[in-house]
């Protein structure tokens, strides 16, 4: 198993020398002979070993005294070993997940906390061939692009490697005999609650039927597809850092460049935002054929949803995909000469006196301060909001404004208005001043919007 595991390393580089290698390890028998493989080869490779574990509290006591098995274990291995204890009900309730999503983000969400201070530190689970073809089969079902389970990628800041990916079920048994261990067994992988249990007891037999060497045919079929991908997706992601502008919690870039690459590309520069939003989600389902139809229709301001996870905003000839439920609650707050506020959409508003006017810059105005009542307000939007313009004798509704400048709907919604004390709008940031924003030989009042996306 070692030169198996050896010769995969050398093709795949996944780890080397003085690595500090987190390993995912469940108690299980794939799981316990990676840890024990790792503790073997520490030495020589100049290995740091930490090990995380996991109580999804699904099993009740079994699942506790699985974690436990682990910690035991670790302790008499002389490996560091941290449990995660994670409320899969209750977070499957609130996002509205199934429980394989519910306990895959949570365990994620862990395996990030316990490595962020480690930022070279890679992740390691024991997947291995039969895993594999599982995937694939489940893949190949529901009709996503059948390419099994990654040898390595991205997570966060790290890496997850998958090194047992050249091994079979068979040879991990044998692997656990040769060494006289005592796995913990998972009695739900009996039940056929699951997709991948029943794939697992009831097609995989059927195949194998037909090709013994079921498991060494698909791995190879994996490693043509991802190398075809490899390619493509490099090809991919250039065209990506060209027309898209990346924020932390959200991608935008113009619908034409687009719409200018090949739908191969446009495929998996789709699924390259969506990792780079959300690093831990797995597409159980092809989200691009429902994106594309919503992007290519003749609306031009929509917005589309992806469960919980992700929202999409067309606006105009920009898209932005954005990680979560998109939602904008209106707001309203007082404003005093000498305050800073920090608005809900992140833009930050300051109000001060100045003696005089000096460089002034598009996020500013002066005021005559005989003309203003304070407190001011700023708010959201409200029906019938309108503003007298400099050098307009009637009003203009911040509506038409707002379409005369082609703000996406969506911003409308939470696009600050600063209101004067008595009621009237004098300033709608980066649109339209009011009357009352002119030069004054009196005392100034200045205020500034600062945009910090």
């Amino acid at each position: 198993m070692n030169k198996q595991i050896d010769k995969y390393n050398q093709k795949h580089q996944l780890f080397e020398q003085g690595d500090t290698l987190f390993l995912a390890v469940s108690g299980g028998p794939d799981s316990l002979a990676l840890l024990y493989y790792f503790v073997s080869i520490q030495a020589s490779w100049n290995l740091k070993l930490y090990t995380l574990t996991v109580d999804h509290q699904l099993r009740g006591q079994d699942s506790l005294n699985d974690a436990l098995f682990v910690k035991e274990v670790c302790e008499k291995l002389g490996v560091p070993c941290s449990i995660g204890q994670v409320d899969v009900a209750a977070y499957k309730r609130l996002n509205r997940v199934s429980t394989q999503v519910a306990a895959r983000e949570l365990r994620y969400q862990f395996f990030k906390e316990q490595m962020q201070e480690h930022s070279e530190a890679k992740l390691v689970f024991g997947h291995h061939q039969d895993d594999l073809v599982e995937s694939m089969v489940m893949q190949f079902s529901k009709g996503v692009r059948p390419n099994g389970i990654p040898v390595k990628r991205s997570f966060d800041n790290h890496i997850i490697i998958r090194p047992f990916l050249c091994l079979t079920k068979d040879d991990i048994w044998q692997y656990i005999k040769e060494h006289q261990l005592s796995p913990r067994i998972d009695s739900s992988n009996d039940e056929d609650d699951y997709t991948r249990n029943r794939v697992r007891h009831h097609v995989i037999p059927l195949l194998k039927s037909e090709n013994p060497n079921l498991q060494k045919s698909m791995a190879q079929l994996q490693g043509q597809l991802l190398e075809d991908d490899e390619l493509l997706m490099d090809l991919a992601s250039k065209e990506l850092q060209k027309i898209a502008t990346f924020h932390k919690e959200k991608v935008s870039f113009l619908i034409s460049e687009f719409k200018g690459m090949s739908l191969s590309l446009q495929r998996r520069t789709f699924h390259l935002i969506l990792n780079y939003l959300h690093s831990a989600y797995s597409f159980d389902k092809d989200y691009f054929e429902p994106f594309i139809e919503w992007l290519y229709s003749t609306q031009s301001n929509s917005q589309y949803r992806i469960s919980d996870h992700f929202t999409f905003v067309k606006a105009y000839d920009e898209c932005q995909i954005i990680k979560g439920s998109f939602k904008t609650q209106p707001y309203e707050l007082q404003l005093s000469i000498g305050d800073a506020l920090t608005l809900p959409n992140g833009w930050v508003v300051r109000v001060h006196e100045v003696e005089s006017p000096s460089n002034m810059s598009s996020n500013q105005i002066l005021c005559d301060k005989n003309h203003m009542e304070f407190p001011l307000t700023v708010r959201t939007r409200q029906s019938g909001d309108r503003i007298k313009p400099i050098g307009m004798d009637g009003h203009k509704k911040i509506k038409s404004l707002f379409i005369d400048q082609k703000i996406p709907e969506y911003l409308r919604d939470e696009w600050p208005i600063i209101v004067n004390g008595d009621g009237e709008i004098i300033w709608v940031p980066y649109i339209c001043k009011s009357h009352l924003v002119k030069d004054s030989h009196n005392k100034l009042v200045q205020i500034t919007i600062d945009n910090n996306d």
